[in-house]
Parts: structure tokens; sequence; C-alpha cells
């Protein structure tokens, strides 16, 4: 009921500031003024986001096939929009993926080892295109366009160091023996009532080795997969980067073009901001806020730039939570009549 409560007082906050931003930007003016609003380019952006969200899906498929777990396609899909959901509704450090690996841990040819290696390797994944298309950018607009870091290049490098930082622990805590070294440091009040309790089901306290046993084979099988590895990440790294490209097709249907690798660089701020986000779902107002301040810093006139704020957190956030509640409603339906 607590978290319940707070949860409200931070969307009324949220709403607070994303309303104060909108008096205060005026971008309804730009768009009514605007005759020539591109509503194609638009459609076309929205359209680009919803599939950068079946890829997502994809990727964590394929590492799920790789490890054998027997799960449609569709069945993926399903579980990656129900997760985004949950966590629009309810945001909760790294809850995509805790959602993801509670839903996915009972399915055929599946365990709890498995659900979570599944996972964390596909953050592992999200952070490594994260880091590397941000790289891409800051070469790109310094060393073939020639021009100045749109933000502090100290913040950009910033956000690469974050997204290492991530692999880096990630890879490391996902390794058999950083596992055990962390449950024998464990006090022995954890290891009874929460470690060695993973498999409940069981009355011998050996849940954690077994779990660990499935984490070792589960790394063993990606190892030997060095191809379908790639593909996973190729298929999220378009994902993280479909928001860049939604944001620049928005600004094109407004009739401003600016460069893509410069956006990938805002967008940069805008990710940041809402993987730190733990109280306001979906990042209402702030992540607009930010968004809109990015592009008045590379030039773009405040109401323009609160313009394209606009439309893209309703092409990133608001459309993507309407597809992904109808899909959460079906698939909570589906299973609630299996459960009659």
């Amino acid at each position: 009921m607590n978290r319940r409560r707070w949860n409200t007082v931070f969307t009324l906050l949220g709403a607070t500031v994303f309303a104060a931003y909108l008096v205060y930007t005026n971008p309804f003016k730009v768009l009514v003024e605007l005759n020539g609003f591109n509503l194609r380019v638009f459609v076309a952006a929205v359209l680009v986001n919803y599939v950068g969200l079946f890829f997502l899906a994809a990727s964590w498929h394929v590492i799920l096939g790789v490890l054998g777990v027997r799960l449609s396609v569709w069945r993926s899909i399903q579980m990656t929009f129900v997760s985004l959901f949950a966590v629009w509704v309810l945001p909760i450090p790294s809850g995509v993926e805790i959602v993801r690996a509670y839903l996915v841990k009972d399915e055929e040819g599946s365990s709890i080892g498995k659900a979570v290696s599944s996972v964390v390797i596909s953050k592992a994944y999200y952070f490594t295109a994260f880091g590397a298309l941000i790289t891409l950018a800051a070469v790109m607009v310094t060393m073939v366009q020639g021009s100045a870091i749109p933000v502090d290049a100290r913040y950009v490098w910033f956000v690469v160091a974050y997204a290492i930082l991530n692999t880096l622990v990630f890879g490391v805590v996902m390794t058999p023996k950083a596992l055990l070294y962390i449950y024998d440091k464990s006090p022995a009040r954890v290891r009874k009532h929460l470690l060695d309790r993973i498999y409940r089901d069981r009355s011998s306290l050996d849940g954690f080795e077994r779990f660990v046993g499935e984490v070792g084979a589960a790394l063993k099988s990606l190892r030997a997969s060095p191809g379908l590895n790639l593909l996973s990440l190729l298929l999220v790294a378009f994902h993280w980067s479909t928001g860049s490209i939604t944001a620049y097709m928005v600004a094109l249907s407004l009739g401003y073009q600016i460069s893509f690798w410069v956006i990938v660089l805002i967008y940069a701020v805008v990710e940041f901001i809402q993987q730190l986000n733990v109280v306001i779902p979906g990042g209402l107002g702030v992540v607009d806020v930010g968004l809109a301040g990015a592009f008045v810093v590379v030039g773009v006139p405040l109401s323009v730039a609160s313009a394209i704020s606009l439309l893209t957190r309703l092409a990133t956030y608001w459309f993507e939570l309407i597809l992904c509640g109808l899909v959460s409603f079906q698939y909570g339906y589906r299973e609630a009549l299996k459960n009659l």
C-alpha cells in the first residue's frame, strides 16, 4: 500500500511537471502554425518504433532458443510487452528483466537459472549496444562531420563508461565463481532464508547450488553459439537505435532536419535519465523536459524543440503504452482462462 501511495504521488508530480512544461514551451502553437506537417512521415516514425519493440523481443527470443527454452516467438513478444507495460506503470530498477525472468521460469525447457541468465545476458547486450552506438555517434559528429559534440563531452563519455561498467558487472556476476563467492560472503541468515530457498519446492537446502549449476550450463550453451549471440546483439542494437530514428523522423515531419548522429547523442541523454528513473512512471515530465532541452542546446527554437519532444514521446511512450497494454490484457486474460 505504501508503494502504491508513493507511486500515485510521483505520478501526480510528473504530470504537474509535464503540464508546467507544456504551458511554458507552448508546442501547440507550433503544431497549429506548421502547415507543412507531414503526417505520413510521423506515422512511419511510429511504425519504426513499433518494429524496434519487436526486435527487442526477438533478441531475447534468440537467447532463449540457445538455452533450449521452447517458447514461440509470439510468447516471447507477449512476455516482453507485459514486462514493458508493468515497468511503465510501476517503475523499478531492471524491472523489465525481473518480470521477464519471472514469466519465463516455468515454461517448457526453462528453469530459474536459465530465466535469470537469459535476461541478464540480454541486458548486458543492451548496454553493449548502448555504449557502442554512442561512441560511434561521437566519432561521426567530431571526426566525420567536423562538429562539436552538442552536449558536454564529459557527459557523453560518462554515459559510455556507465554502459561499459554495467556490461562488465553483469558479465562478472553471471559467472559460477562469482555467484559462489557472493554466496560464501553473504550473512548466514541471507543464505538460509533467501539464497538457499531459490527453489522453494525442495526440502533440502541446495537450491542455490542448483541455481549456480543452471547458470553455468546456460553460459556454456551461449558460448557455443557465437553467431546467434551476435544476432541477438544486433537485434537489441537496432531496438536502441529506433528511439533516435523516431526522433529524427519526427523532426523531419515538422520540417526540421537535424543530423542523425547528433540525435543519437541527444537520445543518450534521455536514455540515461530513463535508466535512473525509479519513481515516476515512464519518466513523465522529466524525460520530456530533458529531450526538449537537449534539442534547444543544438540550436532548435524552444517551442519547436518542445513540439519535437512532444511528438517523439507520443510515438515512443504513449503509443507503446497502448500497444503493450493491449497485449498485456490479452496475455492476462488467456492466463486466467488456463487457471479456471
